[in-house]
């Protein structure tokens, strides 16, 4: 019984690696269950005694990856954290960069998300994982915003907006330039200008003993 229950883990895995590989050179929706299955060695009631259809698996391949990155946005954005938030945004998104120049696992599970169609049958999928990225974003610029680091010429929904568009064209460009440059160097420096727009600029002082400024002339 044991054996059974190893083997259907391990068919599992081969089926997940075999649609990792195939989604990404492929793309998802060129992809079929059959392919999937032909790829892994597997027969195509063990696809369906594991998965229902191609969003079931791409979900399945998203879960086995665990983003540290996230986790911590995930809880400076709940205020269980006491860093400032746009600090926090600045770290992760750094590390997050390294991750992925240095990860090839989390290249390939970047450019499957990124590789969805409309008609592929996973849209409505990589869609919430999108809208769950972005209310998490909103929730540490809403965070930043009351607690008074947030640029006041930027709306929270406009900062969580701007990073998600940073960080998405950033590693698309760098996929599509065959690493032409330093994601993480590069990325970072871009970044932290991308931060420090965002954040609010202390005002001036004035010492207590500076002589008042002169009044203008009357026309």
């Amino acid at each position: 019984m044991r054996r059974s229950k190893a083997d259907a883990e391990q068919t599992r895995r081969n089926i997940l690696d075999a649609a990792e590989r195939l989604f990404c050179t492929r793309g998802i929706a060129q992809t079929t269950l059959e392919q999937i299955a032909r790829e892994a060695g597997a027969t195509r009631g063990a696809i369906y005694w594991h998965f229902k259809d191609k969003t079931d698996v791409l979900s399945a391949i998203y879960e086995r990856y665990e983003d540290p990155q996230l986790c911590r946005i995930e809880t400076a954005a709940a205020g269980e954290l006491p860093d400032d938030p746009l600090d926090v945004l600045e770290l992760t998104g750094s590390d997050y960069l390294q991750t992925i120049e240095s990860n090839p696992v989390q290249q390939r599970l970047h450019l499957i998300l990124i590789s969805g169609t409309p008609n592929d049958g996973t849209a409505h999928w990589r869609e919430s994982k999108n809208a769950d990225i972005y209310r998490l974003l909103l929730r540490l610029m809403e965070r930043a915003h009351a607690e008074g680091s947030l640029n006041d010429a930027l709306t929270p929904q406009e900062a969580a907006i701007a990073q998600m568009v940073f960080m998405n064209g950033l590693i698309g460009e760098w996929h599509r330039s065959g690493q032409a440059f330093s994601l993480h160097k590069t990325g970072t420096k871009l970044l932290r200008h991308l931060i420090g727009s965002m954040r609010r600029r202390p005002a001036p002082e004035t010492p207590p003993d500076a002589p008042p400024a002169p009044e203008r002339p009357k026309a």
